[in-house]
């Protein structure tokens, strides 16, 4: 539920958004953009993405779970989906009947796969067979299955008459520059490895997919038949050293000031008092809290918001629902537009500025900002200029 009563929304830029598709469909050609979705689309919306994507031509789609796979075919968003990580029991029956991809690391789930399959088979729901992805470990060591267990499990979908459609790996280092670069190269030979053997006892899955949105930029023989991009699609690099000029931010988090009042020098603001003004200073209150995705350390780490064009610190405690700004002798009013992510005038802030001062990434801000803020979804090129265009 998104709550519309108080002035707090995340814009989500659509022409940002294909700007980006289109930069890393160029970049990873002639291998194909597959478009991660999971987390709600990182925050943003993953139907409303999915179907973005879909109109530049991305056929595939990548999410968590079931569930998340499901919203996509519900919204009719055209492409295969495919869920990386293998379902519980007893939501293998509901994902073949909605025709997502599964991807399968244990036998034990191949088995209940190709139950469930002939359960529907034998009552008309489903004729197809099953579209599975095995997932090998070629060295993150999170999930997956050894060289040897590829090939058992390969063999095992083939006995049951289930074809191997497409084989899967990820990469852990590929967005650490020269640091990562043995010991990704050293995935991708073991995933070559594991491509070979299948060969040899005719198993030859027709979609490889190994590199995510790093492994995609810096390494062109990880791409093989599909790159799995997430961040890169919402604007961010993996990491600074990841090279990929042109990304934009797609994602803004405005509010407006719902409360103004001058106090004077050695004042404090918010729960503890913790920080006396050192001159007097117009506070402006702001209704986004933690609840909303906007952390307490921030107000510790001296984060910054836009207002009227200039950076201005918050002022106290985050509290749950609202925020202090001190705008020092800037007077502002009740209704002024607040920036807490995204450019105003000359100034900008971004998930990047968040995750530094956080310690964190930028793929934890986004996916942070609650389910209660509205996404709002607007066209920047619709105003004949992009409104948050910042290189990263």
């Amino acid at each position: 539920m998104a709550y519309r009563s108080r002035a707090l929304w995340a814009e989500v830029d659509l022409s940002a958004l294909r700007h980006n598709i289109s930069v890393l469909k160029r970049t990873v050609y002639p291998a194909q953009l597959a478009v991660v979705v999971k987390a709600n689309g990182y925050g943003h919306g993953a139907t409303q993405i999915a179907r973005q994507a879909s109109e530049l031509g991305v056929s595939f789609f990548c999410v968590a779970t079931v569930e998340e796979g499901i919203e996509l075919k519900d919204a009719d968003i055209k492409g295969e989906v495919i869920v990386l990580m293998e379902p519980e029991r007893e939501y293998i029956e509901e994902a073949l009947a909605k025709d997502l991809t599964l991807t399968i690391y244990n036998a034990r789930t191949l088995v209940e796969v190709v139950a469930s399959w002939q359960r529907l088979a034998r009552g008309s729901k489903s004729t197809s067979s099953p579209k599975i992805h095995i997932k090998v470990d070629t060295g993150m060591h999170r999930l997956g299955v050894s060289e040897e267990e590829a090939l058992e499990l390969a063999r095992l979908a083939r006995d049951s008459g289930v074809s191997v459609g497409g084989l899967s790996s990820h990469l852990a280092v590929a967005d650490a520059g020269e640091l990562g670069r043995g010991y990704t190269l050293e995935q991708i030979a073991r995933f070559e490895r594991v491509v070979a053997r299948l060969a040899t006892i005719n198993i030859r899955p027709s979609l490889l997919h190994l590199a995510n949105t790093a492994g995609g930029v810096a390494y062109p023989s990880a791409r093989y038949d599909l790159v799995r991009s997430g961040i890169g699609v919402y604007g961010y690099l993996p990491s600074q050293e990841i090279n990929l000029v042109g990304l934009r931010p797609v994602m803004s988090l405005k509010s407006r000031v719902s409360f103004v009042r001058r106090l004077k020098a050695g004042e404090a603001v918010s729960y503890g008092l913790r920080r006396p003004l050192a001159s007097a200073s117009f506070i402006a209150t702001v209704p986004i809290g933690y609840a909303d995705g906007l952390r307490r350390t921030l107000f510790d780490r001296g984060q910054e918001v836009l207002i009227k064009g200039e950076r201005v610190p918050i002022a106290g405690t985050v509290t749950m629902d609202q925020i202090m700004i001190d705008c020092g002798d800037v007077e502002v009013a009740q209704g002024e537009e607040v920036v807490l992510l995204g450019r105003q005038g000359a100034n900008v802030v971004t998930a990047l500025e968040w995750a530094e001062a956080l310690e964190t990434i930028p793929y934890e801000v986004l996916t942070s900002i609650a389910a209660r803020v509205p996404r709002i979804y607007i066209d920047g090129s619709d105003k004949g200029a992009d409104p948050y265009r910042v290189d990263l």
